[in-house]
């Protein structure tokens, strides 16, 4: 048999010709998606990581802001505030935790400057809650602020019903007191629960005994 090898009669590809072309389309196309979706989760990982340490950054400072006021006691101010009610720790269960231990829970006593001029004792709060009543992680660190008279929280009648958010995406909030130091141990998760970032960070409490 004689093949025509005049141009005009080749038309079209082989097979063989056809199958190569489909597989190299394939692999470039399966490359040219592996590499953007690479990118992309680089992308919102790093976005993630953003998220957590801004929200970190909000916590540290609210936390230092408070804390290094637990002690402060105005001069207009009758009533001393103490070296054991200035910082009070708490664990989960609402008991007092000794100097050295992990407490779940902080309360800072300082006396606050109304506008009018009038000093008011204050209690600052922190620890960590969900975040609506559907939730079952705690993930959101809160705090409330109500006025106290002698820095004894059972003691106090008017308590606000609802806490402040502070910052969110924690994963575990601790923190423990020795001498005039307090040091927290932080751990944040992305909301893609892919990345768990740890932090450590103090606050220096004031000499109230001096």
């Amino acid at each position: 048999m004689v093949l025509n090898n005049n141009p005009k009669f080749q038309k079209g590809m082989s097979l063989a010709e056809a199958l190569m072309a489909v597989i190299i389309s394939t692999i470039v196309m399966g490359t040219a998606y592996f590499i953007y979706n690479n990118f992309q989760q680089t992308f919102v990982r790093q976005l993630n990581h953003s998220v957590i340490k801004q929200e970190v950054r909000f916590a540290i400072h609210s936390l230092q802001l408070d804390l290094r006021m637990a002690g402060y006691k105005h001069i207009d101010s009758t009533s001393d505030i103490t070296d054991a009610n200035a910082i009070r720790l708490f664990d989960t269960s609402n008991n007092a935790v000794s100097d050295g231990n992990d407490a779940d829970r902080v309360s800072a006593c300082f006396d606050h400057e109304n506008n009018d001029g009038t000093v008011q004792r204050k209690i600052v709060e922190y620890e960590i809650g969900t975040e609506q009543s559907s939730d079952t992680e705690k993930t959101i660190l809160k705090k409330r602020v109500y006025d106290s008279n002698n820095c004894n929280l059972n003691d106090d009648d008017t308590m606000p019903l609802s806490w402040e958010p502070v910052a969110k995406n924690f994963k575990k909030f601790k923190i423990q007191k020795k001498n005039n130091i307090l040091n927290f141990d932080i751990e944040l998760e992305d909301p893609g629960k892919k990345i768990v970032e740890k932090y450590n960070a103090a606050a220096f409490m004031r000499n109230v005994s001096y």
